[in-house]
């Protein structure tokens, strides 16, 4: 979850809005006079994107977490016909039933 908080109010509640980013995971987005100029979030955040700079400054591409293979960073080409034949190998025997070709 994000919060939008305004510096001033970031100045009167910050212990409070960093408890957020700790225990809850949220998100703090600053603003200057309504308009988004930085972020409080989480360490692990931080490194997330400390090691995407890394990976665009390197060229290199660490191993993905599986749901990003889901939703199209998939970094497996010749995986891909193994899985699909796993998967519908897996639901033929479940179903009982020859899957279409």
């Amino acid at each position: 979850m994000s919060t939008i908080a305004s510096i001033a109010e970031v100045k009167a509640r910050l212990s409070e809005l960093v408890s957020l980013v700790l225990l809850r995971g949220d998100r703090v987005v600053v603003a200057r006079r309504g308009r988004p100029v930085a972020a409080l979030v989480g360490l692990g955040d931080l490194r997330r994107l400390e090691a995407l700079d890394a990976e665009q400054a390197t060229g290199t591409k660490p191993e993905r977490h599986p749901v990003m293979t889901a939703f199209g960073a998939w970094s497996g080409g010749d995986d891909w016909d193994r899985l699909l034949a796993d998967i519908c190998a897996e639901r033929t025997v479940a179903r009982g039933r020859d899957l279409p070709r």
